[in-house]
Order: C-alpha cells, then sequence, then structure tokens
C-alpha cells in the first residue's frame, strides 16, 4: 500500500478517536475554557492542505537558499512593494549579501508589521525555527539566515521534519509554473491539473501563454514530441482529453482555473461549431470578442471532461497577488451561469472572493455543487477571514468548507495554517461561549475544514492507488 494512502487511513482513524478522547477530557475537565479545548483539539487534526504552490525540490537545487530568498516568494513582498519597496530581484536574494538586502528591505519591512502577511510569515517561522522575536530584525534575519541554508542543503529530510512539527499530511500542489508537469513527490503532494494553458493555447498556438514557462510545457510543442499534430479543433480536443487522461492516471485531485490574473471571469456559453469556425481562421484575422469566446469555449469544454473524470474545479475569485491587476476580473458572481449549467460538477471557490465575501457565501448557500475554500484569506485579512467564516456558519452547511495555505515554501505553509488555526477557533469560540454551538460540534467543524471533507469530496481514499 502506498505511505500516502495508508497515512490517509490511519489518520482518519486517528482523527475519529481524538474526537471522541477531545468529548470525553471536556466533560472532566470543566475549569478549561472553551478556547483553550477547541484550539487543543484542532492542533490534534493532521491537515490535508487543498492549495500551494510548493517548488522548491527543482527549482532551487544547488542553491544556498536565505530569509531573502523565501521572501522574493512570498505575499509579504507584496507589502513591501506596496509601502515603497523595489521589488526584491531572486538572483539579488540568493547571492546573500545580508547588509545590502537589510538596506533595501528593513524599513519597508518594519512598515509592514501590522499585516497580515507579515505576521503570519513571523508565525511560521515561530514554529518551525523557534524565532522568539517580536519583528524581523537585521540580527534575527541573519540568525534565519543560517538556519535556512541548512534545511534547505538537506531538503527531504527538512519537509519530512516541517511537515510532521507543523502538523501537515498532504498539500495539493497547482504547479501554474509547469502546468503539464505529473511528477510530484507523492509522499507530500497531491496532483493538480492547472488549465489555464490548456485554455488559453486555444489562442497561442505556437507561443506561450506565460513567458516564465519553458518552451517545452507549451501545449503545441508537447503534443509534436508526442507525436500529435494539431491543425483543428477536434485535434486540439483530442490531445486535450489525452491531457486529462494522463493527469488522472497520475491520480490527480482536481483541476484550477486561476484565470483571473489575465481575463474575466464571465465565460458565456459558445457553441461548439461556433469554436470550430473560429478556431479554423488565422489568430491575427479575431478580434478581442472572437478570441475570448475560443477560451470561454474551452473552460466549458473542461467543465464537461472534469464531470466526466470526477475531477473537482477549484477557481481563483476575490483578490488578486501582485502589486497591480483588474481586480473587477474576479468577481464570483460571474461565474454563476456555470453553476446553473453545470450542475454536476463540483465547483471549489477560493479565497473568500475577497473583498465579496458575502457574495462567495452566498453562492455557496444557493448552489448544491459549490463549495468554500478560505486558502489565502486569513494572510490577506485576518479579520475578513473570521468575519466570512462566521457569516459561512450561519448559512452554508459545514461539510462544504475547506482550508488552504497558497504558498511557495513551507515557512510561509506553516505560517498560513496557524493563521487558520487561529480563526477557526476564535470563530467556533465565540460561537460556543454564545450558547450557539456545542464544543461537540464545534470541533466537527474544525475536522471538517482543516481534514475531512477533502477527503470525502476529491475522494483521496479512492483516488489515491495503492503500491502494492
Amino acid at each position: 500500500m502506498s505511505h500516502r494512502k495508508s497515512r490517509i487511513r490511519i489518520g482518519v482513524f486517528v482523527s475519529g478517536v481524538l474526537l471522541i478522547l477531545a468529548m470525553w477530557s471536556r466533560c472532566r475537565t470543566g475549569s478549561t475554557g472553551a478556547c483553550e479545548r477547541i484550539r487543543a483539539y484542532v492542533d490534534t487534526i493532521q491537515v490535508i492542505n487543498t492549495h500551494e504552490h510548493q517548488r522548491i525540490f527543482s527549482e532551487y537545487e544547488g542553491q544556498k537558499l536565505n530569509f531573502y530568498s523565501l521572501l522574493a516568494h512570498t505575499y509579504l513582498q507584496n507589502d513591501l512593494v506596496s509601502a515603497g519597496a523595489t521589488p526584491l530581484n531572486p538572483e539579488l536574494c540568493n547571492r546573500g549579501d545580508l547588509d545590502q538586502l537589510w538596506e533595501m528591505c528593513g524599513l519597508y519591512l518594519d512598515y509592514c508589521r501590522n499585516t497580515s502577511y507579515y505576521r503570519q510569515f513571523l508565525r511560521g517561522f515561530r514554529v518551525l525555527y523557534g524565532y522568539e522575536e517580536s519583528r524581523f530584525s537585521q540580527d534575527g534575519i541573519r540568525l534565519l539566515s543560517e538556519q535556512i541554508g541548512e534545511n534547505y542543503s538537506r531538503r527531504a529530510e527538512w519537509y519530512k521534519d516541517a511537515f510532521n512539527k507543523a502538523g501537515f499530511d498532504i498539500m495539493f500542489v497547482d504547479q501554474y509554473w509547469d502546468s503539464f508537469n505529473v511528477n510530484l513527490d507523492n509522499d507530500y503532494f497531491a496532483l493538480v491539473f492547472n488549465i489555464n494553458n490548456l485554455a488559453t493555447g486555444m489562442l497561442n498556438r505556437s507561443i506561450q501563454y506565460r513567458k516564465d514557462i519553458p518552451e517545452e510545457h507549451n501545449l503545441y510543442s508537447l503534443a509534436q514530441k508526442e507525436g500529435y499534430s494539431i491543425e483543428t479543433l477536434d485535434e486540439y480536443l483530442e490531445f486535450a482529453s489525452r491531457l486529462f487522461k494522463k493527469f488522472v492516471d497520475h491520480n490527480a485531485v482536481c483541476v484550477k482555473n486561476s484565470m483571473a490574473y489575465g481575463r474575466t471571469l464571465d465565460f458565456p456559453y459558445v457553441p461548439y461549431e461556433q469554436a470550430k469556425a473560429l478556431y479554423a481562421q488565422p489568430i491575427d484575422s479575431l478580434s478581442v470578442e472572437e478570441k475570448k469566446a475560443l477560451v470561454d469555449y474551452m473552460f466549458h469544454w473542461i467543465i464537461g471532461k472534469s464531470i466526466e473524470v470526477d475531477l473537482p474545479i477549484q477557481i481563483h475569485t476575490g483578490y488578486l497577488a501582485g502589486n497591480g491587476n483588474t481586480l473587477s476580473n474576479s468577481h464570483p458572481l460571474k461565474l454563476n451561469n456555470l453553476f446553473l449549467r453545470y450542475p454536476k460538477a463540483k465547483f471549489i471557490l477560493f479565497h473568500g472572493g475577497y473583498p465579496w465575501t458575502s457574495e462567495f457565501v452566498a453562492m455557496g448557500k444557493m448552489f448544491p455543487n459549490v463549495y468554500l475554500d478560505l486558502v489565502w484569506l486569513p494572510q490577506i485579512s485576518r479579520e475578513a477571514a473570521m468575519r466570512t467564516l462566521d457569516e459561512m456558519l450561519d448559512c452554508v452547511p459545514y461539510n462544504k468548507f475547506f482550508w488552504g495555505g497558497d504558498c511557495h515554501f513551507i515557512e510561509e505553509s506553516t505560517g498560513s495554517l496557524e493563521f487558520g488555526r487561529d480563526v477557526v477557533t476564535e470563530v467556533l469560540t465565540r460561537r460556543v461561549n454564545a450558547g450557539r454551538m456545542s464544543e461537540e460540534t464545534a470541533c466537527d467543524v474544525a475536522h471538517r475544514i482543516f481534514r475531512e471533507n477533502a477527503i470525502t469530496v476529491f475522494k483521496l481514499k479512492e483516488k489515491i492507488s495503492d503500491d502494492s
């Protein structure tokens, strides 16, 4: 039996036992507050993290990393730029001139001490490194950099240690930078099929959608290497079906749409014959509306294929990472037509739809096929995450909730999990103390958010194959 599948099965049994013990313990320990008891239980849950971008095992091979190497790939850097700093250059960071980097960043780091991005990043170092300072100081960063360099020189051991210390079981990984790659370390990660390039490949033909994607990961180049020629829409769809099969065969748990970073989430239905005629024309001859129609058609096709192979569809909604974009592209209400048209699809909305959190909640309440993931929201705004979860609990059955970290490095993911635990614990405690929820129910809600819902909805026990 595979290590990961046996771990899920053991985790289900252990979590059930712990829930029973937690209930028994609370009956005997009347002097301990509800908050402490709920948090103690939350900390026992082996977390299934439904969204990450972990990428250290290949991209940084042979490099000695430091604090700034990590900072350059975190959300906290976005706050530094918002405060007035120059964006960090990863190559400069990896050279490791800590004094120069402090001169560039130190002042702006201090300006960000109030933000959730800063505090959750700090929290990760407290948990994994025992860092006790109340802020990132120049001397503290020097010490952390020494530890980071040592940890990442033994990557496999470090990830095992960090997973255990933080309380992670499995992370779903979206490799948006290498979207057709099916290779992952199955002891830690579950495969996600990012379909952005598959959808926008309708337009790109022989060029990359993103400049940072190597040529070998261009869909047309990939098809050519596998002996396929794509000249027509039918040939494109045939190869797309092959890609889906490849991901299913490698135990992919879902597909992911993050196209709101480059276009609107408005995907009107486009008939096959219209798309076929548009695909047959030279790209340069198409209008902006016609190009959009091709991608719209392809995402509808992807939804249909996802239903066929039983893969849930994660969709980025709301706030867009970075320091400049068209926020209105990502409004969750723009997806309403898809929820109506495809009742058999499982749509999972991300990030609380922030700042449209009530609309996000309303979609989960109204549609049986819409699920809600708090991923990233506690880092964006801890207070917004608490308000949103409270509203979710008022409106939506709790078997439809998930949590994810949405980070590139384990240190940031750990801080994200700590914030997620804080948010869930505080919201549940308020409800218990107000007499609106029993402690038993509160613990079950937490268990569902951090573990059980993912096992059920993504069918982890079925989709993760045995190796024996």
